[in-house]
């Protein structure tokens, strides 16, 4: 996180679900998914903040009674997020309170995950003390609680605090202030109440979501955070009376941007975003090591260790925090796999500790084709996912002098040597990597980090102009998010409503003349026409299929005849417009 304050106001995307509706969160709106969320400003230099801002990686943990049902009902599997199952797959209030009685997770060891966390590099955990399901996993007044419903009969949130605290990590809870799927009054819970009066909202709030952040924020020692979500339309005189409750109880703990009404310290992105851009201000991606928050017996697409640094690597990039889930299973466990890619992304981070730790954004504003940048000072650390070939790593646009430069392996430094080349700086590597899944470079300027962040065109790696850097004219560039299937998000930049003459331009510093493959990911309908002109008075122009779905289709060679700063612009000819969206070019060196 860039250490140095800032005092521009921030209004940035965050999640918002709102709850009201009675249909299920798949049939929403994005507008109602998503909303836009001001959060305070002014406290990047604080001490409050200094464990998010310095430490920039946390652990995130979904667990509850739906881990022990792991996705599946009555034979039926749910292919989507676990802690959703008992909304999505219809299951009655009745039905779900009971299996309070079969979860018994006698497999949990609170310091056995706290020192998987350590491990991993994080330096916090932030676990479920209550989901949208409205079971508490600590010990409350209100019943329906793991201590009195449940066989296991232990407060594991107590026995993970103190073991948090025993450690050095920082600790924090997650409520669903909200959304309570079997509490009276709650948003997508019960209407009526058992007599069968009518429930409000305003009932529930007052017997059990507030008496229970009271609960979590008296009962459990000092918090480094407490995590609300999805605070849809939540009245705000509620909001402010929980956030004023944190902050009587716990004055050094976070409330992050899902609190609602602009009350959070801090901007909470999209569940699984990362950012391709730069973002300012206090700010985290929370993510996870698979597909599901809470455990799903069939969800087997791990992140491995490479995928993980690349994600962290990315947010810290990006000048934010990185808040990466596990799940563990109805037994208390961390399954297996979660765990071992974990420890090795944390070998490695021990390896690297200035890459994360304490580090600023990249003055790039982006990551690169080989890998990315964070900052120490005036040191730049080159995190090299995709060694160049022949050891040739290129940076375009960087403007301050370097004073030393050298490949870091085994705590050392090997210097290496460096030239420029016109508005590009080429670095000269060993040829084979100097560490798996990345390699670090150490860049030592001479002053300041200064870049002309213009896209560059690499003449050794394929180049992904994403639409977040392009300028459009003639046609519809925004930000949308779909689900592949329920809660896995997908996010992506994109230009659709294409209009007679629209035109997606981006502007690029080309390194070397020479010729380009072509390739365009899209999405539409039928065939379409596609046209890419330069300024050098290059076209290119043929049909395409497409399908629903994006996907990088091959266009064409594109040359260009001067290294230097050039325009490609990108057009749809003929095709359903109103169908087709864009969201990147990518060219790659023709050899």
């Amino acid at each position: 996180m860039i250490s140095n304050a800032r005092s521009a106001i921030v209004t940035l995307l965050a999640f918002t679900l709102l709850t009201a509706s009675s249909a299920p969160a798949a049939e929403l709106s994005m507008d109602q998914m998503w909303g836009d969320t001001k959060v305070q400003v002014g406290l990047e230099s604080s001490d409050r903040v200094a464990l998010f801002r310095d430490g920039n990686y946390g652990m995130f943990i979904h667990w509850g009674i739906y881990s022990h049902l792991g996705g599946q009902w009555k034979g039926q599997t749910f292919y989507g997020i676990g802690e959703w199952i008992k909304r999505q797959m219809k299951i009655s209030e009745t039905d779900y309170m009971a299996e309070a009685k079969n979860f018994n997770p006698t497999a949990f060891d609170a310091r056995a995950i706290v020192q998987l966390a350590k491990d991993a590099g994080m330096k916090w955990i932030i676990i479920t003390s209550k989901h949208h399901d409205g079971f508490a996993m600590f010990k409350s007044k209100h019943p329906f609680n793991i201590v009195d419903a449940s066989p296991f009969a232990r407060d594991p949130m107590k026995e993970l605090a103190d073991a948090c605290r025993a450690a050095g990590l920082g600790f924090g809870f997650y409520y669903s202030h909200n959304q309570d799927w079997t509490a009276p009054g709650g948003n997508n819970g019960p209407t009526k109440n058992p007599d069968g009066s009518e429930a409000s909202f305003d009932q529930y709030f007052r017997e059990k979501c507030f008496p229970q952040v009271q609960e979590i924020c008296t009962g459990y020692g000092p918090l480094s955070f407490v995590w609300f979500d999805t605070p849809g339309k939540m009245p705000k005189d509620h909001v402010e009376k929980l956030a004023e409750l944190v902050r009587q109880t716990q004055p050094k703990a976070l409330l992050c941007s899902r609190v609602g009404h602009g009350l959070g310290d801090y901007l909470s992105k999209g569940d699984m975003e990362v950012p391709p851009r730069n973002l300012e201000g206090l700010w985290e991606t929370c993510d996870t090591t698979n597909d599901s928050w809470a455990y799903a017996w069939y969800d087997q697409n791990w992140k491995d260790s490479r995928e993980i640094l690349h994600r962290l690597v990315a947010t810290v990039g990006r000048g934010g925090t990185y808040l990466l889930n596990v799940g563990p299973d109805g037994t208390g466990r961390v399954p297996a796999p979660a765990a071992k890619y974990l420890r090795q992304a944390g070998q490695w981070i021990q390896r690297y500790p200035q890459v994360v730790y304490s580090a600023g954004a990249s003055p790039w504003g982006h990551a690169q084709p080989w890998g990315d940048v964070t900052t120490t000072g005036h040191t730049l650390n080159l995190v090299v996912f995709d060694w160049p070939a022949h050891g040739r790593l290129l940076l375009p646009g960087l403007q301050t002098g370097i004073a030393a430069a050298g490949v870091v392996a085994g705590g050392k430094l090997q210097p290496i040597t460096w030239k420029k080349r016109g508005t590009w700086t080429e670095l000269q590597l060993p040829p084979a990597p100097t560490d798996a899944p990345a390699g670090v470079v150490a860049v030592k300027l001479q002053g300041a980090p200064k870049v002309d962040q213009t896209l560059g065109v690499f003449p050794n790696a394929a180049s992904d102009l994403l639409l977040e850097f392009a300028e459009v004219q003639g046609a519809t560039k925004k930000e949308i998010r779909w689900m592949e299937k329920f809660g896995e998000w997908k996010h992506a930049n994109q230009v659709s409503d294409w209009q007679a003459g629209g035109r997606a331009v981006w502007t690029v510093d080309v390194a070397a003349a020479g010729d380009y493959r072509l390739d365009l990911t899209y999405k539409g309908e039928g065939r379409l026409v596609w046209r890419i002109e330069t300024d050098e008075g290059v076209k290119l122009q043929n049909q395409q299929t497409s399908t629903p779905v994006y996907h990088a289709y091959p266009f064409g060679l594109l040359p260009f005849k001067t290294p230097g700063r050039h325009t490609i612009a990108v057009s749809l000819v003929e095709g359903p417009k109103d169908k087709a969206s864009l969201t990147a070019i990518r060219l790659t060196p023709a050899e």
